[in-house]
């Protein structure tokens, strides 16, 4: 078999109603030089193998199935998808995820043929994210609503990631051969994995930018425990330690190194955000003061109108 442009890293536990439709969202691609490399992360083999059956012939050589016997965590199962795969470019898809069919072919097009930048080479392309807010009742997932995630953005900024994570993993494209500088995912954080690479990442490459909502981002809000929660509602307390904990490990580094770096851009950049954060109430206040009429007469009063 040739080596595949793209090889796709699916994360998995348990999850198998979720399974399929990741499944369904890599082979409905309408770009098909792919290699699908599900991670079973210490989960039932019978349950992950019942799905993948049932489309081996669409398959054909182009699925790696990964039994690890115990559960490595997310991060680490990524690394074990990447480590047993060879392709030029990598993307996480984890098994809540999907995709508009065409999001690989403008992904990769892209790539082949990236706009010209400064200085920085572009590594990675992302797209705009839909976020789909859905419940399970057990057996199968039904949205109940949509919302842009990061549609906001014109580009995708250094500064900006600084401050939080703009770009889900299901909706970034990246050249293998970056992490030969910056490293693979760090395996020691249970959550906010994607984060810290996609600094790294970012702090080397450009990242190109996609104005299409080819991605679909998945949150069951109503699941706050249990195997079928997202880890940014069932987990929001470990995220929010973690925030603290790796911003913290960031600025250390930076002082062991004697450097203003990562520690010091993610850590100024959320005094900032935090700043405004406060600001916007007097904002908002002052705002709805001055609509009112004996405020408006003291204004003009004031000014001689």
């Amino acid at each position: 078999m040739s080596t595949p442009r793209v090889a796709v890293i699916t994360r998995t536990k348990n999850r198998a109603v979720l399974l399929k439709r990741a499944v369904e969202s890599v082979i409905n691609q309408h770009y098909a030089d792919w290699l699908h490399v599900i991670v079973n992360d210490g989960g039932d083999p019978e349950l992950v193998e019942a799905v993948v059956n049932a489309y081996r012939d669409t398959y054909r050589d182009r699925l790696v199935l990964l039994h690890n016997p115990v559960s490595l965590g997310m991060e680490a199962a990524a690394n074990v998808g990447i480590r047993h795969s060879d392709s030029e470019y990598l993307v996480i898809h984890d098994d809540d995820d999907s995709w508009h069919p065409a999001f690989l072919q403008r992904c990769i097009e892209y790539l082949d043929a990236p706009p010209p930048v400064l200085g920085t080479p572009i590594r990675g392309v992302a797209t705009y994210c839909i976020r789909i807010m859905e419940e399970f009742d057990g057996k199968a997932v039904k949205p109940v609503a949509t919302e842009p995630f990061n549609a906001w953005m014109t580009g995708v900024s250094f500064y900006r990631m600084a401050c939080n994570n703009t770009l889900p993993p299901i909706c970034f494209v990246f050249a293998r051969e970056a992490t030969a500088d910056i490293g693979l995912f760090r395996e020691d954080l249970p959550v906010l994995g994607d984060w810290d690479f996609h600094l790294r990442f970012i702090a080397r490459y450009e990242i190109g930018l996609i104005r299409e909502e080819l991605a679909f981002y998945h949150h069951r809000l109503s699941i706050t425990e249990g195997i079928y929660g997202n880890t940014v509602v069932a987990q929001i307390d470990q995220h929010r330690r973690y925030d603290h904990l790796l911003r913290n490990d960031l600025l250390r580094q930076d002082l062991r190194n004697n450097q203003v770096g990562l520690g010091f851009l993610v850590n100024v950049v959320h005094s900032f955000e935090v700043l405004n954060g406060q600001l916007i109430y007097f904002s908002n206040f002052f705002h709805r003061l001055k609509v009112l009429r004996p405020v408006r007469w003291l204004y003009f009063k004031i000014m001689g109108r």
